[in-house]
């Protein structure tokens, strides 16, 4: 009995497998990229990829990187707080996270708002802002940060917007091509999503293990 579950259920991963490669459905051509990027308001195929055609890829993506902050917060959890030492007021970490901070921001904002347009989009802007909080966390301290940045405020930001991310790309996925407004809302949304998400695993590893 159990050798013919085994024939089944190995049977049944096949056939599909089987069926794809000997190509028995009729294929369509597929259109040039540039046509495709137009259907969904993008100026690149990658954007209209991403965020068009396999828009549930990015979806599921998001999903990920959100259950990896639930995973590093409960995990390092029990491990309780560390002691972070006095840092000074003022220095040259301090100095250059003033001037460079700002810069970060609006490159950042501007790479998810331009990323349907050209090279982009709301990862390398999330991370690229997560960047400029550790560059801020190293200069003031990360709990001093964390107190200044309201981090429960921070997190309700962040699980709002998965929450619209998901919903208007479910909704989206069905009807299909929507322009280019809401490429530039889905990478802003993912933009915040990550920013938020890497700021609560610096602060949390810092938090238990001292580590930036």
């Amino acid at each position: 009995m159990k050798r013919w579950s085994t024939l089944v259920a190995l049977s049944a991963i096949a056939a599909p497998l089987v069926y794809g490669l000997i190509a028995i459905p009729p294929r369509g051509a597929a259109p040039p990229w540039r046509d495709l990027a137009a259907a969904y308001g993008a100026g690149n195929g990658v954007a209209a990829v991403v965020l068009g055609a396999r828009l549930y890829d990015t979806l599921l993506e998001v999903l990920v990187f959100a259950l990896a902050m639930v995973g590093v917060r409960y995990t390092l959890h029990p491990l309780g707080r560390w002691r972070e030492p006095a840092i000074p007021e003022r220095g040259v970490v301090r100095e250059m996270a003033d001037v460079l901070l700002p810069v970060v921001v609006v490159f950042s904002v501007y790479l998810a708002a331009s990323g349907h347009l050209g090279p982009g989009g709301g990862f390398p802007a999330g991370a690229i802002a997560g960047s400029g909080l550790l560059l801020l966390a190293m200069a003031k301290g990360v709990e001093r940060l964390s107190r200044e940045l309201h981090e429960g405020t921070l997190e309700l930001l962040k699980y709002g917007a998965i929450a619209v991310l998901l919903v208007l790309g479910m909704t989206g996925i069905p009807l299909g091509p929507r322009g280019s407004g809401f490429l530039v809302l889905y990478n802003l949304l993912i933009g915040i999503e990550v920013t938020i998400g890497t700021w609560v695993v610096l602060h949390h590893f810092a938090a238990h293990r001292g580590e930036i």
